[in-house]
């Protein structure tokens, strides 16, 4: 389970934002990750999964050449009925990232549906003059496109059905976004919103497709500590008017320790 909350605006006024974004990833505990680095070769920043056979593999991350700054991040579509995926869905962010296609040709050349389990695939375009957004899903297969000024949030359901916790929380992101006060007050209540551990029950859409973790999963922050598993990264990127990025992820420590965790922060910056 993972959720992704996203602010565009291509004309931001005075010491605005042409970008931000809050985003968790709930994983197990013992999968080894990288923690985010500036990748020189390639100018993309993000984390890296480590797990054995699927090294490299991306939940989120952007890159950062002109024209454009890219922002990709996957999220899987939990309760779908499994099917034999014949490729993995780590490299789907990083090959949007390093290559040279724009988001729409990169999504029109993914193969088919049944060749990866369920995901939502979110990738982002920003310019100078500029912002594109487009959401693409294998299950049911649909490519939604987004532009100018937008409030976004997803979450491991189908943008038409999302969970409870994922529209209180776009409520809040939006609240966020237009009461903090600068750039130190917007980065703390983005962790306060992604540490956020409120309940968010009833969710019938969350009980449909996970009725045997609903109570666990219902809230933005999430804590399986008999099962090792819980949101155990928080990533925060803001993009101002001048195209300056800043990237802020707090992620455990690994060897993590889910009742007693330790907490590294990253902040990388780079300019288009």
């Amino acid at each position: 389970m993972c959720i992704l909350f996203i602010y565009t605006d291509p004309s931001p006024p005075a010491g605005g934002y042409r970008l931000i974004i809050a985003s968790n990833r709930d994983e197990f505990y013992k999968r080894p990750a990288r923690k985010a680095f500036l990748c020189p070769k390639t100018n993309i920043i993000g984390g890296r999964d480590m797990e054995p056979g699927r090294e490299g593999g991306m939940w989120l991350g952007l890159s950062i050449r002109p024209p454009a700054i890219k922002f990709g991040a996957l999220l899987n579509v939990t309760g779908e009925e499994k099917r034999a995926a014949t490729s993995g869905r780590g490299p789907l962010v990083y090959n949007y990232l390093k290559s040279a296609e724009s988001a729409p040709q990169y999504l029109g050349g993914l193969k088919s549906r049944n060749s990866y389990s369920a995901f939502n695939l979110f990738a982002l375009e920003v310019t100078p003059d500029e912002s594109h957004g487009y959401h693409h899903s294998n299950s049911p297969e649909a490519t939604l496109e987004y532009h100018g000024r937008q409030i976004l949030a997803f979450g491991n359901s189908t943008p038409d059905a999302p969970f409870t916790k994922v529209r209180k929380g776009r409520d809040r992101f939006e609240r966020i976004v237009g009461e903090a006060r600068d750039k130190t007050d917007l980065i703390e209540r983005l962790l306060q919103l992604l540490k956020w551990e409120e309940s968010h029950l009833p969710d019938p859409e969350l009980a449909r497709r996970a009725p045997a973790g609903a109570d666990f999963l219902s809230s933005v922050y999430v804590k399986m500590e008999k099962a090792g598993y819980g949101t155990r990264t928080h990533s925060i990127v803001l993009v101002d008017a001048a195209c300056n990025v800043e990237f802020v992820e707090h992620t455990m420590k690994e060897p993590i320790d889910g009742t007693n965790p330790q907490w590294e922060v990253t902040v990388l910056k780079a300019s288009l």
